[in-house]
């Protein structure tokens, strides 16, 4: 029979029924491991995102500069042989510069390829250039005083050319790579630029 007294000793048996329940529920909740491999997931996706842009940026850049590398000794080569295209009448400079579009140009802006050579009279002058000063602008150190004879050889070492037969030339070629993700252009290179550069130093042949 159900009264006060009964209702009262199953109170004192169960005093907050609900709360145990409710914890019981917590418990469970905070054992209960599934969905944990999308929240770890999430936790590494940023990052792993982040490396992989990365090794595909720095591959690519990679990639050109050796394409650079081996497009410079090759243009070297030819250049030292005094070969020209007389029939497509290029000059020899020209003649290099097809070669490297040849080899590179599909990668990059041909335009912002910026290519340099420097003659020298010997392997020695290498390393005591002449002192070169534009004083005037004109493009030509020729003027009095622009030109200072450091090894007085009465050879103007470290002058813009290709030289001729038995001269030493230094070719530089320099390009400017733009990292193509905004993702990896504050981490990569100078303000998302990486310059690639490439030499090759070469003594003419007899021609």
């Amino acid at each position: 029979m159900w009264n006060d007294r009964t209702k009262g000793r199953e109170f004192e048996r169960n005093p907050r029924p609900r709360i145990w329940g409710r914890g019981l529920t917590m418990r469970r909740l905070w054992r209960d491991e599934a969905g944990t491999t999308a929240i770890e997931f999430a936790f590494c996706a940023l990052p792993l995102v982040y490396l992989m842009v990365g090794i595909i940026e720095f591959a690519m850049a990679m990639t050109v500069g050796n394409s650079l590398e081996a497009a410079t000794n090759l243009s070297s080569r030819l250049g030292k042989t005094g070969y020209v295209d007389e029939e497509a009448q290029l000059t020899q400079e020209q003649t290099i510069l097809d070669e490297i579009e040849r080899r590179v140009g599909p990668m990059i802006d041909m335009s912002k390829l910026d290519i340099s050579h420097e003659v020298f009279n010997d392997f020695e002058s290498l390393t005591t250039p002449d002192t070169l000063k534009d004083a005037n602008g004109d493009g030509d150190t020729n003027d009095a005083g622009e030109w200072t004879d450091v090894d007085g050889d009465g050879f103007k070492d470290g002058a813009d050319g290709i030289g001729t037969s038995g001269n030493i030339v230094v070719y530089k070629i320099s390009y400017p790579w733009k990292v193509m993700t905004p993702l990896m252009a504050n981490i990569l290179g100078d303000d998302g630029i990486i310059n690639l550069t490439a030499y090759s130093v070469v003594k003419n042949e007899p021609y």
